[in-house]
């Protein structure tokens, strides 16, 4: 072998040192990058499901906040509802009455336009989540037996999208 030859051998060697000292870093920095990406998509996941879950518990404190407060007017409304019931006929056209019904019909707009609606019950036959009986009341009628025969306190729900909420129940009789 001739010197010319050994150098280029060595020349060549060297080389080859270069290229595989080349190589292992590419490939140090291509997992380098990959565990870039791969960190960078699970950091993403993570931040997306955590603003959902920020803007869910957002909606539901606005919703936990709505109820807590409609159930405190609640018993109000109830109360003008019990009114309006037992006035007798002939008070009814009275200033006072009129304008008792008036407030009672505007807080019934006013909860519906919050999704909060009563609880139908009349001629219903009793649900466990919406209805409490609170006695039972002999009937003549077959077709009334197990029914709701009389609603003894109104309740209320909320409903939106899919969500339902019960906020009272109500309370009725049931035929037997």
């Amino acid at each position: 072998m001739t010197e010319k030859a050994k150098k280029e051998s060595k020349k060549e060697k060297k080389l080859q040192e270069q290229l595989e000292k080349l190589q292992k870093e590419y490939n140090e920095q291509t997992e380098i990058l990959k565990r870039a990406q791969h960190d960078y998509i699970n950091l993403k996941f993570d931040f997306d499901r955590f603003q959902k879950y920020t803007e869910e518990k957002d909606k539901d404190s606005e919703t936990n906040s709505l109820i807590a407060s409609v159930k405190k007017f609640l018993p109000f409304v109830e109360d003008l509802r019990k009114s309006l019931d037992t006035l007798p006929e002939e008070k009814k056209s009275d200033p006072l009455a009129q304008w008792v019904q008036l407030v009672y019909d505007n807080f019934l707009k006013t909860l519906e336009s919050m999704s909060i609606k009563q609880i139908e019950a009349i001629w219903l036959e009793p649900d466990s989540v919406l209805h409490e009986p609170v006695s039972v009341q002999p009937v003549e009628d077959k077709k009334m037996k197990w029914k709701i025969v009389q609603e003894f306190e109104r309740g209320f729900v909320y409903k939106k999208d899919d969500k339902q909420i019960v906020l009272n129940t109500s309370k009725v009789i049931v035929g037997q």
